[in-house]
């Protein structure tokens, strides 16, 4: 069986292999996420305001909308890990962007603070828990899901 099967067992080989990830690892898997992140933008561009439909419970967004919340929660996701190895993180923001290439400058900005602080995680900072999100290992890998998750949104949304 492969990783991500149904059996239990696999499933429990893929996640402790997950768990053995490297602060390195980490910081790469966030750069991978903000490289498909930032691609998303730009191919958001000519649609930056076009919505879906709503689908079930889940409010529609447009392009626009998923780029400001992933943008925060960026900051968010670097202040949170730092919060919980007892360093300061970074002031909160509330983003605006009226089209996809402020969004992609203000994105390069607060990606380069972020790193700022993800330079400083060590391979004993993973295990440091984090009240809500597990430990630091585990906001670093949520950061980097968060990314592709909106990415695939925004490109939905815009239809690119």
């Amino acid at each position: 069986t492969r990783p991500g099967s149904s059996d239990p067992a696999t499933r429990n080989v893929a996640q402790e292999e997950q768990a053995m990830a490297t602060p390195d690892e980490l910081r790469t898997a966030i750069a991978e996420g903000r490289a498909v992140f930032r691609a998303a933008i730009a191919a958001a561009a000519a649609n930056w305001e076009r919505s879906l439909p709503p689908s079930g419970s889940e409010e529609a967004w447009s392009a626009r909308k998923a780029a400001e919340h992933t943008i925060k929660a960026e900051v968010w996701f670097a202040s949170e890990a730092c919060t919980a190895c007892g360093y300061p993180g970074l002031d909160p923001i509330e983003p605006s962007y009226a089209g996809a290439a402020e969004a992609a400058q203000a994105f390069g900005e607060v990606s380069a603070k972020c790193d700022g602080r993800w330079k400083y995680v060590t391979e004993k900072d993973l295990a440091i828990p984090h009240g809500r999100l597990g430990t630091v290992a585990e906001i670093m890998r949520y950061n980097a899901q968060h990314l592709l998750e909106h990415a695939a949104q925004m490109r939905m949304a815009a239809g690119a």
